[in-house]
């Protein structure tokens, strides 16, 4: 199987096979690099079809996953394939990786789906490079053609949904544990520490609270046994005892919260 270079690349584009709708400053020396197009789809907003204006960027929030459409289109004859992977520089900004083929048989705008990891938006241009794809052809032409769905002529992104279960629905599988278990696990070491000490902290300062409005309430009932005289005498030094209470367990749980 031998893939085509950049003299076989540009005299297949000229003759209008392989790809369409292409740019001639995107053939390097054994791929072509496919452009963002007008449309895209928010996986994570179930699939949503977002169809650009002119000028306007493709969005792709923090955590969520999309599918960008080349604005080339593909032919990939019975004796040929496509590799396509996604550009490096897409991995610095915090894309996921991509590595897919266009089978024999394949034509149409190419769906590349990639994730945004990072903790930012990322803005990307129409007509930016966003994959390259190389040609290589077969010993033989294949026989069994591609001829699958595709989510850009259909104008909705099949997505295998039945494949999706939410967390009470395998609730019962032995592998997966609570709900709050389950999110705590997709973060980092560092912060799952970090957040079980506050809920600690919160725990302990509620018993605290809780503990306070007790001593108080104490201190108030036996104000009121007493004579009118020491009245507010006890209401202080209730009041402070309490105070001073809590305090004490405040530091204690500070400290131990530095401590571990």
């Amino acid at each position: 199987m031998a893939t085509l270079s950049n003299v076989d690349l540009e005299k297949e584009i000229q003759a209008g096979r392989l790809l369409t709708g292409t740019d001639q400053k995107m053939v390097e020396g054994s791929s072509y690099q496919l452009r963002l197009g007008n449309v895209y789809y928010d996986l994570s907003e179930n699939g949503k079809r977002i169809e650009l204006t002119e000028g306007e960027k493709v969005l792709i929030k923090p955590g969520h996953r999309v599918v960008l459409i080349t604005e080339e289109e593909f032919n990939v004859p019975a004796n040929m394939v496509s590799r396509v992977v996604s550009k490096g520089s897409l991995f610095s900004i915090g894309l996921s990786p991509v590595a897919t083929y266009a089978d024999p048989g394949f034509s149409g705008n190419l769906g590349i789906v990639t994730q945004n990891f990072s903790n930012r938006y990322v803005e990307l241009s129409q007509g930016e490079p966003i994959a390259k794809a190389d040609f290589s052809k077969l010993s033989k032409p294949a026989t069994k053609l591609y001829n699958g769905q595709h989510g850009f002529q259909a104008e909705i992104w099949p997505i295998k949904t039945h494949l999706q279960k939410t967390h009470s629905e395998v609730a019962n599988d032995r592998r997966v544990f609570s709900e709050q278990e389950e999110a705590l696990a997709l973060l980092p070491e560092a912060t799952r520490v970090t957040i079980r000490r506050l809920e600690n902290r919160v725990l302990w300062l509620l018993a605290m609270l809780v503990l306070a409005i007790s001593l108080n309430g104490i201190a108030l009932y036996l104000v009121e046994t007493k004579s009118h005289l020491l009245d507010d005498f006890y209401g202080v030094l209730g009041s402070l005892i309490a105070s001073g209470i809590v305090a004490v367990l405040a530091l204690v749980v500070g400290f131990l919260g530095r401590t571990k």
